[in-house]
């Protein structure tokens, strides 16, 4: 506390410095707090599906690779059309020859140093190669289809498995929530069962009976919450995650009924959409095109071919010499000089007409058709094994789909029978055993319910995926 009696220049210091310095600092410290937590909120995070899938299509090393593929072939196809342009080269050269030789000047064998320096530009272009050049393009633009739609099909069956992954983690997460309710039933039941001991209402077996299936209960318990670790663990294995990186996922909700999602859908419209739209078909036609336009380009190459090429030359040498009246002397004749008198052009149109190449381009044209129909077989291979696969996952969602609703009224009946069960037992008239199995019939009616439930929504999302659907779990 300061006198204003006695203040003196320390109490002005210590008010009007050490205070500002110190409310700094508390202010920093609170700052410095608040983004300390921001930060662990951010990293902190919990993974959504949509977070899952945007990151696995960033960061999932098959589908970069596919990506470097696809950017590959876009080269190619730009590659394609700059071979349209003529090529332009030139070259350098410079010798240095030392040696006996004959000189013209001294009109006589002399040892002496002889120095030439050439300069070529040259320029072709193919005028015409039996379309093959064209024929290259459009192939190239095929193998950049393929590629594009390799990539497309990756993301897509990407897609696929970290909502499987989600589904699988959502399934076990709920049967443990059905483990947990039944302990929790079984702890209320083993309650009033200690009370009912205690009063001589019941024998002391009952009382060891229920304790033995809260063993049970908590065994279930162990066994369900190791299944969703397991899920887990294979959701980040697909993400391919590291092991530090935090990892806590944000499961969505389903809705309660689902009976009447698979609507009139059939096997044979899906694969009608699908075959028209699915990344795997189309990229598979894109290969057939490519090998027919490389049949194409092989057959050209029977073709005679144009090319017309274009030349600039000059030459310099240390041994081009004049008479000097002046010096009565030959002397060499200077480089500018040399480079002016001995420039010259040329164009030159060259017909190139095949003959024979030891058989070379009938074999070619020979593999070339044989690597097309190979490419038309793989697309029907394609195709055939699409149309069994989708009319596979509808018959596994219809059948999902009466497993669900045959599930949903053993639950009922189930539930209906536990109910007068535990009121029976409640009066002292049922014995433990009849309760003890009324209620593992009703907790095993709702594990396959809720196992029948997420093969159904599994199965539609598999239909969706070949009708080209967005996947979605909401």
């Amino acid at each position: 506390m300061v006198n204003p009696t006695r203040f003196t220049a320390k109490d002005y210091f210590r008010l009007s410095i050490l205070r500002p310095v110190k409310t700094l600092r508390f202010s920093i410290a609170l700052l410095f707090g608040f983004l300390l937590q921001d930060l662990s909120a951010q990293t902190n995070e919990r993974w959504t599906l949509n977070k899952c899938i945007d990151y696995a299509l960033e960061h999932n090393v098959a589908i970069r690779q596919a990506g470097i593929n696809a950017q590959v072939n876009k080269n190619n196809y730009t590659q394609s059309y700059m071979n349209l342009l003529p090529g332009i080269n030139g070259s350098l050269s410079n010798d240095i020859t030392n040696g006996q030789q004959f000189s013209l000047a001294a009109f006589r064998v002399v040892n002496e140093t002889t120095i030439t320096f050439n300069t070529v530009l040259n320029a072709d272009l193919t005028l015409f190669s039996g379309l093959q050049q064209v024929h290259n393009i459009l192939k190239s633009k095929s193998d950049l289809t393929a590629a594009q739609y390799d990539m497309l099909d990756s993301r897509n069956t990407m897609i696929l498995n970290i909502t499987t992954a989600f589904l699988q983690i959502m399934l076990n997460q709920e049967i443990l929530t059905v483990a947990e309710y039944q302990k929790l039933l079984t702890t209320l039941q083993r309650d009033l069962i200690e009370k009912r001991v205690k009063a001589g209402a019941l024998p002391e077996t009952s009382l060891l009976d229920i304790e033995a299936q809260m063993a049970r209960d908590a065994s279930s318990i162990t066994s369900a919450k190791n299944s969703v670790n397991l899920a887990k663990l294979s959701l980040r294995m697909i993400l391919q995650l590291k092991p530090e990186d935090a990892f806590e996922i944000e499961l969505p909700t389903l809705v309660n009924d689902i009976s009447d999602l698979l609507g009139e859908n059939t096997a044979y419209t899906t694969f009608q959409t699908a075959v028209v739209n699915q990344p795997s078909i189309l990229a598979q036609m894109a290969r057939v095109r490519s090998a027919q336009y490389s049949r194409k380009m092989a057959i050209g190459a029977l073709s005679p071919t144009i090319t017309l090429n274009g030349s600039l030359f000059d030459f310099y040498t240390n041994q081009q010499k004049r008479f000097d009246t002046l010096a009565l002397d030959f002397k060499t004749i200077p480089i500018n000089e040399q480079f002016r008198d001995q420039f010259r052009k040329s164009v030159t149109v060259t017909l190139n007409i095949p003959i024979f190449n030891r058989w070379q381009r009938m074999t070619n044209i020979a593999n070339a058709k044989l690597q097309y129909q190979n490419a038309q077989l793989q697309l029907e291979t394609t195709k055939n094994s699409l149309m069994q696969t989708i009319y596979e996952a509808d018959a596994n969602a219809k059948a999902a789909a009466d497993g669900y609703a045959a599930s949903k009224k053993s639950v009922d009946a189930a539930r209906r029978a536990f109910d007068a069960q535990e009121k029976r037992y409640n009066a002292g008239v049922g014995s433990s055993l009849d309760y003890q199995t009324s209620k593992n019939n009703l907790m095993s009616a709702e594990s396959e319910l809720i196992r029948n439930k997420f093969t159904y929504v599994f199965r539609l999302k598999v239909l969706d995926f070949y009708q080209g659907k967005a996947i979605t779990l909401n």
